[in-house]
Parts: C-alpha cells; structure tokens; sequence
C-alpha cells in the first residue's frame, strides 16, 4: 500500500490533465504554453534549487550514473538489431529504438522520488537527471538518422546540427550542472533567491503532470500498437531489470536503489515525438510508444519497488 501510494497519484493527477482537456477545461493552446513554461523556467527553477541547495559530496552517486549508462546502453545496441527483426521501415526503426531506453526523467521520474523517497531523494535524482540526459539526447539522435543510409547527408545533417545546438543549450542540462557547480562550491543561497526558487519549484511537478496529461491523444494509441508495445516492454521492464542487476552488481542498495529503478523505469519520453518529426522517425508510432508506455509504468514501476522491498534491497 505504501509503494501505490507513492507512485499512483503521480498517475491520477496525469489522469486529471487527460480528464481536463477531454472536457475541454484545457485546451491545446495553453497546454503548448505551460510546457513551454515548465521546460524552460520552472522545471530549471527546481533542478537548480534542489541540487544547489544540497550537499553535493552526499547528493552525487557514481554507482547511479555508472548503472543507468549500462542499462541504456545495452538496451539502445539491442534495440537495433530487434527492430530490424520486426521487418520495419527506416523511420518506424528510428522511433522504436528511441522508444526502447529514452525515459521521462523530468516529468515522471522526480514527482514520483519525491513521494516515494522524500527532498534528499529528489535532489539525488536531479542529480542522475543531469548526467543522464545528455547521452539520452545524443543516443536519440544516432537512433533516428542511422536507420537511414542518407541520415548523414542534406537535411538529416542539418537536424542532427540543430538538435546538437538544442543539446548544448537545453535548459535542464544547463540548470543541472549549474546547480551541480552551485553545490560543489557551496556557495550560499541568498534568502530572496531561495524563497523565490521554492514558489517556481512548488508549482512544477503538479503543472508538470497535468500537461503530460493534457498532451495525451489515446485515439493515437490505435494505430502500430504491436511495435509500440514491443518498444515499451523495452524500456519499463528490459532497461529497468538491466539497470537493477548492473546496480546490485556494484553493491548499490536501500533508497539509492529505489531512485535508480524509478527513474530507469520511467516511460517513454513525450519530447520523443517531436525529435521523431525533425529527424526522420514516425512520429505517429513514437506517439503511441509515449501512451502505452506511460500507461502500463504506472504497474510496472509500482511492481518493480515492490519486488525490490520483497527482495530485501
């Protein structure tokens, strides 16, 4: 009862912003914009705030990154040969591979630390976000341009350099590692800016959550479910299991264990399906690999803490 707790409103206050939108309490303009909004100020806003106001030598995990960087890893090399096997086109290809590893990090993974783990786990796992989402963002690009033989040319080049740009100035990498940089020298918060930083940060997940809702079209979710669900399987149980056993392996255990599986069992990214418009991919698979991912994690995740409590880890 205490992991559904942790993990299902997470997915009901989702649930709401799907519920809010159908009855047309949201619209398709002001979900646009409260994205806009959460991806560039607020969600920045609360990564900086709780990882510059932590103590960076107990925040930082090496064992965290080190185990989500083999578990992607070895998903995304798999990915490439099984999507081959399903017989699918250069662009299907690229959307399911990016599918299989590319995880919510931000919009799932922290509100859902933060309700089963507490502040101190939030912030470790602002931490892991910033090291993770630069090798998620190059990892999608390599999956949606090498499926095809003309990736590297024209407009394929052309993409790969916008999104690299994108990459190197994407505000929660950069909010990260500034928060990071902020800890590591422990440079004292000035009260005003703290305050400040605490209102953006409390109005972030639950906006968050409500636009991933929002953002939802399940009609989309009718048309390539096999691969979809294929691509899912993927990524909340393959990666996940993976990540689980490479982080046993280096004797990782207790709340950090727990982090680790929240945010490597996280679904898909929404942020897959606009890549998959700009470089190639099929847009209409990579939305239905998001919906039916992010559908089944809410048992999955719920699943795999409790058979890390059963375990004894």
């Amino acid at each position: 009862m205490e992991i559904l707790q942790s993990v299902f409103p997470v997915f009901l206050v989702i649930a709401i912003g799907s519920a809010a939108r159908r009855y047309r309490f949201i619209d398709e303009p002001f979900v646009q914009t409260a994205n806009a909004l959460v991806y560039y100020l607020l969600l920045p806003a609360l990564l900086f705030y709780e990882i510059g106001t932590s103590d960076f030598s107990q925040a930082f995990n090496g064992t965290l990154v080190l185990g989500g960087y083999a578990a992607t890893a070895a998903v995304f090399l798999l990915a490439f040969p099984l999507s081959r096997f399903l017989g699918l086109s250069p662009g299907e290809r690229g959307s399911f591979i990016q599918g299989s590893f590319r995880a919510n990090l931000a919009y799932v993974g922290l509100p859902i630390v933060l309700n089963a783990v507490g502040g101190e786990g939030l912030r470790k796992a602002g931490i892991l976000l910033g090291f993770m989402v630069p090798l998620l963002n190059v990892f999608a690009i390599m999956a949606l341009l090498l499926p095809h033989k003309e990736g590297s040319r024209g407009g394929g080049r052309e993409s790969a350099r916008r999104i690299a740009i994108q990459i190197a100035v994407n505000p929660l990498i950069l909010s990260s590692f500034a928060g990071i940089g902020w800890s590591l020298f422990k440079i004292p918060m000035p009260v005003i800016a703290g305050k400040t930083l605490a209102i953006l940060s409390s109005a972030t997940l639950p906006l968050s959550l409500l636009c991933l809702g929002g953002s939802f079209s399940f009609e989309r979710a009718r048309s390539g479910f096999r691969p979809a669900a294929a691509a899912s399987a993927m990524k909340i149980v393959l990666l996940t299991g993976i990540g689980i056993a490479a982080y046993r392996w280096m004797g990782l255990s207790g709340d950090d264990l727990r982090i680790g599986a929240i945010m490597l069992g996280c679904p898909t990214a929404v942020i897959t399906y606009v890549m998959a418009s700009q470089l190639k991919g099929d847009p209409g698979l990579a939305g239905t690999i998001v919906i039916v991912s992010t559908a089944a994690s809410a048992f999955t995740i719920s699943g795999w803490l409790f058979f890390l409590r059963a375990m004894g880890w």
